[in-house]
């Protein structure tokens, strides 16, 4: 018989599956929305059984990012991640390079990518990279059945187009994810009398205060858009009725 978490987890990865299978993005969007409002409503069912018996231990992950637009997709990736109490960094840094050595691992550092790390409790970190694995397929299809783009001149402005798209649609999945998760953590706070809140900031403070023991040196990545059409298409593949053309500027962290 499988647990009630089990449960949750194969109705999320169907909905997500459903979501990269459609050519329909308003049906993709209602399909992701219905799978993240599952799983944030779950999340905070855990976190309210581990308060009453006993916190589950902060994980750290190790990403591999693959290539092309690394940089961009990991903004997907911190969306997914911030929406769900998870801390997410870009970088392989002296610990990562140490893994790599201690498993026999160096090779990788071949592949075209980027590392990252993603920091969080355990059912938070598997919640993320389901939503991270199914909103990046259904980013690149859109990105790619756009096709090659040119400017006026008739010169190659695909890779521009790309990056840009890739900022714009995180950006507004991130917006969308952190609403459903608003919602559902105001909702549980009223109907368990206010208990909710102070659980979930705390275990949010011991995930931050994780980051800085393993990773204390760390600094901004800015983000900056130079393709107002890629920035157009990825809002509108991120959410059909909040399109926006304004320039986007973002920071996340990654390791110095």
């Amino acid at each position: 018989m499988t647990n009630p978490r089990e449960r949750v987890l194969h109705k999320v990865r169907a909905l997500l599956a459903k979501a990269e299978s459609t050519p329909y993005a308003e049906e993709a969007a209602a399909l992701t929305a219905k799978a993240h409002e599952l799983i944030a409503s779950n999340a905070i069912d855990l976190a309210m059984l581990e308060e009453r018996t006993g916190r589950g231990a902060i994980v750290t992950r190790m990403i591999f990012i693959d290539a092309p637009y690394p940089k961009e997709k990991f903004l997907l990736l911190n969306g997914a991640a911030r929406a769900n109490n998870v801390e997410c960094l870009l970088g392989l840094g002296a610990k990562g390079l140490k893994i790599l050595r201690d498993e026999d691992r160096l090779h990788e550092l071949d592949d075209a990518g980027e590392f990252a790390w993603i920091v969080g409790y355990e059912s938070d970190l598997e919640s993320v990279e389901l939503l991270f694995t199914s909103l990046l397929l259904q980013a690149v299809n859109v990105m790619v059945n756009a096709g090659s783009m040119t400017d006026h001149t008739g010169r190659n402005r695909t890779k521009s187009f790309r990056r840009s798209f890739l900022i714009g649609f995180s950006d507004v999945v991130e917006r969308r994810l952190r609403a459903t998760a608003r919602k559902a953590t105001a909702e549980a706070d009223d109907a368990q009398a206010g208990s909710v809140l102070p659980v979930l900031a705390s275990r949010r403070e011991e995930v931050r205060d994780e980051v800085l023991e393993q990773f204390p040196d760390t600094k901004e990545l800015k983000t900056s858009v130079s393709n107002a059409a890629g920035i157009h298409a990825g809002v509108h593949a991120g959410q059909r009725a909040d399109i926006g053309t304004s320039r986007l500027r973002g920071t996340q962290k990654a390791l110095g």
